[in-house]
């Protein structure tokens, strides 16, 4: 192999391993999304599933699908970076020998030695010739335990999160399963009413599971097959409810303060949360808004429907999440 080649396989060997570290450092420590890497096939496995789901409903294999990605998202990363390492080893005849006749092994021999050296396991029969592949050698059993032990913290972290996910759609669904249930409990016009602490907790709730998303972007592909399990469809319902529990007159209305931290909430988890296909998904007539304002006796006028047309951008959004989570609204 002449040496224009082994600096070319050497350079894009080099470029894979750091492109791995770089999708592993986003996905894992920024709150920005997932890393270019996870982001494009993770997007692209969902938007097919997504795409037979809306055909033929198969909600079980969406729900397995959030943790393969988790372990696949792994297992990529440490193939990619042996897969690296074992380029530039093959590249020069004469980085790997035997230990004991002390000549140069050959690929398959080589995929071993890699294997064997990036999961820790020691050199075994081959070892790496001289510097600097002893060097290397060591780099590439660091990177990998390295790569290994931030991704076992990062699923512990994913798995918390998305217990934590359903915990939110069950607070909500507690209040009613309906729009009209929902807004019949929600007595929170009275002076002291206890719900006004658990609305503010499900607010609260909402903002730490936007960020969340943020944080562990493979989060939305955790899909629950139960449909009171989904957060997407319960924050859609929710936001529903105040839009039309806003609408009331003054002394009927939600406490003004209980009224925007739940409207900042639920904007916050629209706008933060990615979605991986367009917010522009067919939206359903407000016909039944417009029923529910007017059982609450709110009159239509030219109010009620500017105050309707103003919500309705952000409502979108909000489907279009509860289409991507694998379920229509509610």
């Amino acid at each position: 192999m002449n040496a224009a080649l082994q600096i070319y396989l050497d350079l894009a060997a080099g470029i894979i391993i750091l492109a791995v570290l770089f999708d592993v450092f986003v996905t894992v420590f920024s709150t920005s999304g997932a890393g270019p890497l996870t982001d494009s096939w993770t997007r692209l496995l969902w938007r097919a599933l997504l795409a037979i789901h809306r055909h033929r409903p198969i909600h079980k294999v969406l729900a397995f699908t959030g943790p393969f990605m988790l372990l696949a998202s792994i297992v990529v990363w440490y193939v990619l970076i042996g897969s690296g390492f074992l380029v530039i080893f093959a590249a020069h005849p004469a980085s790997v020998i035997d230990s004991t006749t002390g000549l140069p092994v050959g690929l398959v021999q080589k995929l071993y030695f890699t294997n064997t050296t990036i999961s820790s396991l020691g050199y075994g029969g081959m070892v790496p010739s001289h510097f600097p592949w002893t060097l290397l050698a060591t780099t590439s059993t660091f990177i990998a335990t390295l790569v290994l032990t931030v991704s076992i913290s990062y699923v512990i972290s994913v798995i918390g999160a998305a217990i934590e996910r359903k915990e939110l759609a069950h607070g909500i669904f507690g209040l009613g399963e309906t729009l009209s249930d929902i807004i019949d409990s929600s007595r929170l016009d009275e002076p002291q009413s206890s719900l006004q602490t658990y609305i503010t907790g499900i607010a609260n709730t909402i903002d730490s599971h936007a960020v969340k998303h943020l944080a562990y972007p493979i989060l939305k592909y955790f899909h629950t097959p139960q449909a009171n399990s989904s957060p997407a469809r319960a924050i859609l319902l929710f936001s529903d409810a105040f839009f039309v529990l806003g609408l009331r007159p003054s002394d009927k209305r939600p406490p003004l303060g209980v009224q925007r931290l739940v409207e900042s909430s639920i904007r916050n988890y629209a706008h933060i949360t990615q979605t991986v296909i367009s917010p522009q998904v067919p939206d359903q007539q407000p016909d039944r808004l417009m029923e529910n304002a007017h059982e609450s006796g709110i009159a239509e006028d030219a109010a009620l429907k500017e105050r309707l047309d103003a919500y309705l951008p952000l409502r979108r959004r909000l489907l279009a999440l509860c289409y991507e989570d694998g379920w229509h609204e509610h």
